[in-house]
């Protein structure tokens, strides 16, 4: 799917986040090149808090994308930059947990987020974030070839934000799948 904003949800260690970070990857690899030859992205990852962030997000991220690859800063906020002969990323990892945490994405230019576990992340947060791709790199720089928001999830209660959204009442350009349990008759390889 290239719409604008992509939301799974599924159970439980079903991949999720291993999905969403080869997406961040295959992103950037999909980038025009700039003038200077390399496919230029900035990311945001999320997650509701620090600790989390560190714990299991950043974790997942190491798994696919070590360390040794690029540079991996420990500051406020965690960076990862990723320079190949071919691309260029920057990726950011930021813990937001309250709608006023918005204005940490003030003047943020990037080209795409992944929010992790968005159920746990105020709807204000996605609202702010929408507004915050698209932007990197800049037109000057040749502009971006796709931009948006990916978003993961386990099932979230029928009164969050999220429910409501891909159950009700789903905005134009956004995009909800189920990913199904592995036992699920509607998931694959299974024999009847």
């Amino acid at each position: 799917s290239n719409a604008f904003v992509r939301a799974v949800m599924g159970p439980l260690g079903s991949g999720k986040s291993t999905a969403c970070t080869i997406e961040i990857l295959r992103r950037s690899m999909m980038q025009k090149p700039s003038a200077d030859g390399k496919r230029k992205t900035r990311w945001a990852i999320i997650r509701n808090s620090y600790p989390e962030l560190k714990t299991t997000t950043l974790k997942t991220w190491e798994q696919w994308v070590p360390r040794r690859f690029g540079k991996l800063t420990m500051d406020s906020p965690i960076k990862h930059h990723v320079v190949t002969p071919e691309m260029d990323m920057e990726v950011l990892f930021l813990a937001l947990d309250r709608d006023e945490d918005v204005k940490k994405l003030l003047s943020l230019e990037i080209t795409g987020a992944w929010v992790n576990e968005a159920r746990e992340i105020p709807k204000g947060i996605i609202d702010g974030l929408t507004g915050r791709v698209g932007r990197y790199p800049s037109k000057q720089m040749g502009g971006c070839t796709w931009s948006g928001i990916i978003m993961d999830t386990n099932p979230p209660d029928d009164q969050s934000w999220w429910y409501l959204l891909s159950e009700n009442e789903t905005p134009k350009g956004w995009k909800f799948f189920k990913q199904p349990g592995g036992l699920s008759e509607h998931a694959e390889n299974t024999e009847n």
